[in-house]
């Protein structure tokens, strides 16, 4: 599992589902859309990112900057252009694609929510609607393969949600206990 960073990503997005994911046993790595190198988070914490976005089995774009149209950060990450278009090839063969909080207008960027049930950072549900999207105010949407959290703290209802649908409920309840925390709200799911 690959999660997608860039200059001026939201830390708790990251890493939220990053501590989450991992406690629950699945290998995850943090990403780059295209060079390998130094990134920097929308709070100035430094990180090196050795590996760049692949085939993974199933991907994580985060969000930052989106609001505030920040010089760097998912806004100007969507302007452009390169983000995107590797999301797209990579969702092209990942089983799924998820987002946090603005992560998800990369993704519609993309194209990737265009028709499909989403949300985002409720800020921004407007923006989504332009791309498409059709956006459902809840925490956690699940459409299938398009799998979106909103606004920051989704974050961690996203990875306990990941960790449900792929290991079970009792696996994500035991992650949720070690973290402390309680889901604000059941997932949205499509219906069948």
């Amino acid at each position: 599992m690959e999660i997608v960073v860039f200059d001026g990503f939201d830390e708790l997005d990251a890493f939220g589902p990053f501590e989450v994911l991992s406690m629950a046993g699945f290998d995850v790595d943090l990403v780059v859309a295209a060079e390998p190198g130094s990134v920097r988070s929308m709070r100035g914490v430094q990180l090196a990112v050795p590996r760049v976005l692949g085939s993974p089995d199933g991907l994580i774009v985060v969000g930052g900057g989106w609001m505030n149209r920040a010089e760097q950060g998912s806004w100007a990450e969507a302007r452009r252009g390169v983000l995107p278009d590797a999301l797209a090839r990579a969702a092209g063969t990942a089983r799924w694609a998820a987002s946090v909080c603005t992560g998800g207008m990369l993704l519609a960027a993309a194209g990737l929510l265009t028709g499909r049930n989403a949300t985002t950072n409720r800020n921004a549900y407007q923006e989504l609607r332009a791309y498409g999207g059709n956006v459902i105010e809840e925490r956690v949407v699940d459409d299938g393969d398009r799998i979106t959290a909103g606004a920051l703290s989704a974050g961690l209802d996203l990875g306990l949600w990941l960790t449900e649908r792929e290991m079970g409920a009792e696996r994500a309840a035991t992650v949720a206990a070690t973290v402390d925390f309680s889901r604000r709200s059941p997932v949205w799911t499509r219906p069948e």
